[in-house]
C-alpha cells in the first residue's frame, strides 16, 4: 500500500530504489513484455521492496549480482512462483537470462536455484 511505482520512458526493465523502496518500470518493458514475465518481475521486485524495508542493501557491490543474497532470495521466490503458474524448466532458465550477467553467471544462478540447465 505504501510502495510508489514510477514508469519511465526508457529501455529500463524494473528496479527498486535502495533509499525509498519505490519500484521503477521502463515503459518499453511494460508495453512489450509478456504478461507472465511482467508478473514475475513484479513479484521479484516486491521481494526487494521487503528487503529494502528490512534495511538490506539491494546493491551490495562487494558481490557479483548473481551471488548477492538479496538476488538469490528474490529469484528463489520468483522461480517458485514461475513453477506454480506452469513455467517449464526451460522457460525458467530463459527467464533467468538477463542482459547484465555473463553466460557463466547465468549457469551459476540457475544452479544455485536448482533450475535444470
Amino acid at each position: 500500500a505504501n510502495t510508489n511505482v514510477i514508469i519511465i520512458n526508457r529501455r529500463h526493465e524494473m528496479s527498486v530504489d535502495n533509499q525509498d523502496g519505490s519500484i521503477t518500470i521502463g515503459l518499453n518493458h511494460l508495453q512489450q513484455s509478456d504478461t507472465e514475465i511482467l508478473y514475475l518481475d513484479i513479484m521479484h521486485e516486491l521481494v526487494h521492496v521487503r528487503q529494502q524495508r528490512d534495511g538490506l542493501d539491494l546493491y551490495d557491490k562487494t558481490k557479483a549480482y548473481v551471488d548477492r543474497p538479496t538476488e538469490i532470495d528474490a529469484y528463489a521466490f520468483t522461480v517458485k512462483e514461475a513453477r506454480r503458474i506452469g513455467f517449464t524448466e526451460a522457460q525458467i532458465l530463459n527467464y533467468l537470462r538477463v542482459g547484465w550477467i555473463t553466460p557463466q553467471e547465468h549457469r551459476r544462478l540457475a544452479k544455485s536455484l536448482d533450475v535444470k540447465i
